[in-house]
């Protein structure tokens, strides 16, 4: 039998048409998965990158099908059939980088998810998060260094807020990503020390500055009049004890209004009340 003639190959110009339909159809693909990953919402930035992604993903869709358009044609004539299979094992190789992309930015937003549960003080270098049963067994200064830099989670708060060693429960009491229902839980704590750390927090709420203002430990009153946030009602609390050394902090505090001074004119001459004067004008 006659062996039937070659199928002619299609001319260069039918590959640059399949080649950019290719490409393009890869890079919208690109695009839509970057969408997806937003949770398909549009802002200034992503409509800015987009394009990126896009002449990206074509970029490289069209040198596979070039490149696979050449091996594919040392094997068989480029014709119908032959482009055929290069735009198939285009969209295969397209595929698997897809695939492999995609778990790459899954794996990414995996951690981020696990490290965003987790917390560590804003312009710190944390510790890795320890396990909750390896801290419990930990020595002091291992339980220290974590309730002061460790990446910790709601579990491992609440272990730490709970640790026997006052000098821990203070030190995390200080740390600056300590939520504010946390720290006035700690502001209760049964340690003076503890609630020294507490009371030197700028995040405190003006009823628990109160509440420390009146607490039974010298150290504890000082550490809100130290605090520059300490509210006028707190100040005015503080302003007529007795201790020489908490009036003058009252009468130099920033917050100190004018009737808080006026607590502070009680006749004895002291330097809290010449300052006191001073500020008023007298």
């Amino acid at each position: 039998m006659p062996t039937p003639p070659d199928k002619p190959a299609l001319p260069l110009s039918a590959s640059i048409v399949v080649s950019l339909a290719v490409a393009a159809t890869i890079g919208l693909a690109d695009v839509a998965y970057v969408l997806s990953v937003a949770g398909g919402e549009i802002g200034a930035r992503l409509v800015a990158v987009l394009p990126i992604f896009f002449l990206a993903a074509f970029a490289a869709a069209q040198i596979a099908f070039w490149a696979l358009r050449a091996a594919v044609g040392a094997l068989m004539p480029l014709d119908m059939r032959g482009h055929a299979v290069s735009t198939g094992l285009t969209f295969l190789l397209a595929g698997i980088l897809h695939y492999a992309e995609s778990s790459g930015v899954q794996r990414l937003l995996h951690e981020r998810a696990a490290a965003a549960a987790a917390s560590c003080p804003q312009g710190m270098a944390c510790l890795p998060q320890p396990k909750a049963e390896a801290l419990q067994g930990a020595d002091v200064e291992a339980r220290r260094a974590a309730a002061e830099r460790g990446l910790l989670d709601a579990t491992l708060f609440a272990q730490l807020m709970r640790d026997p060693d006052a000098d821990v429960r203070a030190t995390l009491a200080r740390r600056a990503d300590l939520q504010q229902e946390l720290l006035e839980r700690m502001a209760g704590d049964r340690h003076p020390a503890v609630r020294a750390a507490a009371a030197a927090s700028p995040r405190l709420s003006n009823a628990m500055f109160n509440t420390l203002a009146i607490d039974r430990d010298d150290g504890v009153r000082l550490a809100v009049a130290r605090n520059r946030n300490a509210p006028p009602t707190a100040l005015a609390i503080l302003a007529v004890m007795r201790s020489a050394e908490l009036r003058e902090l009252v009468a130099a505090h920033p917050r100190a209004s004018e009737p808080v001074l006026e607590r502070l004119l009680d006749g004895s001459g002291d330097d809290a009340e010449r300052l006191a004067l001073q500020r008023l004008g007298r």
